[in-house]
């Protein structure tokens, strides 16, 4: 299966005066050494992974990535991530990958046609689990849906089912008083002033672009409240929920919402509110991780008392946040 990654990249690559081999082509004039993070937040299908990078001073690498397979010393050949845009140390996080399953990974860098790789590090993801149970404190259900999603039974800030929670911008992960684009954290002032996931130089601030459309986990609000292997989900499998479920607008403990019933006799209850909403009965508005066609805004799933659609809303909008993990 082939997994995704996301990048994040931090400061300068080092430049020394060390010299190294390329692990399979050892010669005197090597002048590149690649080590290898010890992979870590490891859950059912991600891991992060990444490198660090030592070069002589004047040599230009053309590529930094890391690869990953079931074998031992896997290469850029196989599966692997790379960039060639860097600053220092990287991390990305793999995902898709198979849950209870070992894992080899390395770094490597590429100067020429030479490939320079670090250890072998091996990692096992988690075992999937099955059914309903409790993650980090946080209880799940298992809806049985086609993709095997497990969404949580609360909102991130909510102790209960029918508790609305905390409001969340898309990519911030704290409650604020004020939801405004004066206020967005990835924008100046304005939503075509955008400083972080824009596909669009029309949106961006001075033209700028990214090409990002999924949140990062350190801008994820479930990511970042709840922990690793929890994330806000993705348009599609908001669309999943609403297309394998029936969904019935109604109360729990005097709070209105909707319960979304699978054909397992499990369901889940999504209380109503919105930052922007003239009273609870109106309606909710959850967001996803997902960036909408034009970047100043994310996709979102809403509802009201007849009808539950996705689509899009303003990031700097206050939405609720549900979780979900496999």
């Amino acid at each position: 299966m082939k997994a995704v990654a996301a990048i994040m990249l931090m400061t300068a690559v080092v430049f020394t005066a060390g010299c190294n081999k390329p692990e399979d082509e050892p010669n005197n004039e090597t002048v590149v050494t690649v080590t290898t993070i010890t992979p870590s937040d490891i859950t059912t299908t991600t891991a992060v992974c990444g490198a660090t990078v030592v070069v002589s001073e004047g040599v230009a690498l053309e590529e930094l990535g890391v690869c990953w397979s079931l074998q031992e010393s896997p290469t850029a050949s196989e599966e692997h991530l790379s960039t060639a845009q860097w600053n220092e140390p990287f991390t990305c996080t793999l995902t898709e990958l198979n849950p209870n399953t070992v894992y080899h990974v390395r770094a490597y860098a590429k100067q020429g046609s030479d490939y320079y790789y670090g250890a072998d590090k091996t990692f096992i993801t988690e075992e999937k689990p099955s059914g309903n149970g409790t993650y980090n404190g946080h209880d799940y259900i298992d809806l049985g849906l086609p993709s095997g999603t497990l969404w949580a039974t609360c909102n991130v800030g909510a102790e209960t089912p029918e508790g609305i929670g905390s409001y969340f911008a898309w990519g911030e992960t704290t409650p604020k008083a004020d939801y405004d684009w004066s206020t967005y954290k990835y924008c100046n002032g304005s939503e075509n002033t955008l400083t972080k996931y824009c596909n669009d130089a029309n949106y961006g601030y001075n033209g700028f672009t990214d090409n990002l459309t999924t949140l990062l986990p350190e801008d994820d609000a479930a990511t970042a409240n709840w922990g690793s292997g929890w994330r806000m989900p993705t348009i599609e499998e908001w669309e999943e929920l609403r297309n394998n479920t029936t969904s019935t607008w109604t109360t729990l403990n005097d709070v209105y919402g909707r319960l979304f019933a699978s054909e397992n006799g499990n369901s889940i209850f999504l209380p109503a509110g919105h930052t922007y909403l003239y009273g609870q009965y109106w309606g909710g508005s959850y967001w996803s991780s997902s960036l909408f066609w034009h970047p100043d805004c994310g996709c979102d799933l809403s509802f009201g008392t007849g009808a539950v659609g996705t689509g899009g809303g303003n990031r700097y909008e206050g939405n609720s946040v549900r979780p979900v993990r496999k």
